[in-house]
């Protein structure tokens, strides 16, 4: 899969952008705060509906915008192994504001080949892998982080998957709220049979996915790191589940049902639900040791690097398509040989679009790529 051409209207600092793109390898220069970042976001926005560096997804309407017309949209035009073409457009604008809504009123329709869907029937309509510098809190930061990585790897492969987690998550939502209740007195723990049987059926479904996925990836991740850093050890991607059955669905959702028995009083007092797979961790060692604690910045790097290419071979393996490969500053801090091997796997891929810092440390040319872009206060220019 490839992307041939992007539509950015008012998005971050991108007033009215249109861009050609090829497959192989895209390179795009410019100073600080010029909008590398954002040009890649805006094509992951594309592949997942939704943006992952805004806290709130009104911010990716332009500042200017904002305060005139405030609306966004972007268009993907991707063409797939098959040879067929996929467009996505994603709009998301304020409308005026309503009685109890003085800010307005938040809008956002996606459209597939110009017919409307919802965002769990679009996420992998075009596919892509992204690694930020924000990567760096995949590894140090809280298991939060390694829960969600896996969850937008199986999103972009398993429709279903969507649809459970976001089950699942509104179950725990009102099973908390129950819990409270319970706690106050005002509600019964009789109550609690109906939620504690939604959860252990949805939970055991979340388990044996990440389950099977994690199986897979872990020596795609290893296979990665032994290619960047072999002379520190090797790499080891142990998925740590909640609930360490294993065993049929049925087996498992019994098994879960058993734990949120057990600890009943625990949860009441905290009201909170203390059994599932939100409790899950994915833990990295190199050699043994836990990267997360003990690893240097540049082994945490390059291990978030490992996982998000090991990301894009089980995309690859599951879907049958190479997804786009998207890089936002991933040289910086890594020596020139590690360097080299980051863009030998950029080179491989179908399509890889990378971001560098003018000026950067560099002590060799990018000859393979197949097009360079400078990028200046949100203008995209193609040099050569």
């Amino acid at each position: 899969m490839h992307l041939s051409h992007l539509t950015l209207e008012n998005f971050r600092n991108y007033a009215d952008t249109e861009l050609d793109l090829s497959p192989g390898l895209s390179v795009f220069r410019g100073a600080n705060a010029q909008g590398k970042s954002n040009l890649l976001e805006a094509i992951y926005l594309l592949a997942l509906t939704k943006s992952t560096r805004a806290e709130n997804e009104r911010d990716v309407i332009r500042f200017e915008a904002a305060e005139e017309t405030p609306y966004t949209r972007l268009i993907g035009i991707a063409q797939r192994k098959d040879g067929q073409q996929v467009e996505v457009q994603v709009d998301m604008a304020i409308a005026p504001g309503q009685a109890g809504s003085p800010n307005g009123v938040y809008q956002k329709r996606i459209r597939v080949n110009g017919l409307p869907k919802p965002a769990a029937q679009v996420v992998g309509s075009i596919a892509a892998v992204l690694f930020s510098a924000d990567d760096l809190e995949l590894i140090s930061g809280s298991p939060a982080n390694r829960r969600r990585y896996m969850d937008v790897l199986l999103s972009q492969v398993d429709r279903e998957y969507i649809k459970v987690l976001q089950r699942y998550q509104k179950v725990m939502t009102q099973r908390n709220q129950l819990l409270k209740r319970i706690r106050e007195g005002q509600a019964g723990q009789d109550e609690l049979t109906f939620w504690n049987d939604e959860l252990s059926q949805q939970g055991s479904r979340i388990t044996q996915r990440r389950r099977t996925a994690m199986d897979a990836l872990a020596p795609l991740a290893s296979e990665a790191y032994a290619s960047m850093a072999a002379e520190d050890g090797s790499l080891e991607v142990v998925y740590e589940p909640s609930i360490d059955l294993v065993g049929t669905p049925e087996e498992v959702a019994a098994y879960i049902s058993e734990k949120l028995t057990a600890v009943r009083t625990r949860e009441i007092q905290m009201a909170q639900t203390l059994v599932g797979p939100h409790r899950d961790e994915l833990r990295t060692t190199i050699g043994g040791i836990n990267v997360s604690q003990y690893g240097s910045r540049g082994q945490i790097r390059t291990v978030a690097l490992s996982l998000r290419l090991a990301e894009a071979g089980y995309l690859t393996q599951t879907l049958g398509e190479e997804p786009i490969l998207l890089l936002d500053d991933v040289l910086s801090e890594l020596d020139e040989a590690r360097q080299r091997r980051v863009l030998e796997a950029a080179c491989a891929a179908e399509q890889a679009l990378i971001t560098m810092v003018d000026g950067e440390r560099q002590t060799f040319e990018l000859q393979e790529a197949v097009a360079n872009f400078w990028i200046q206060a949100g203008t995209v220019t193609q040099e050569g």
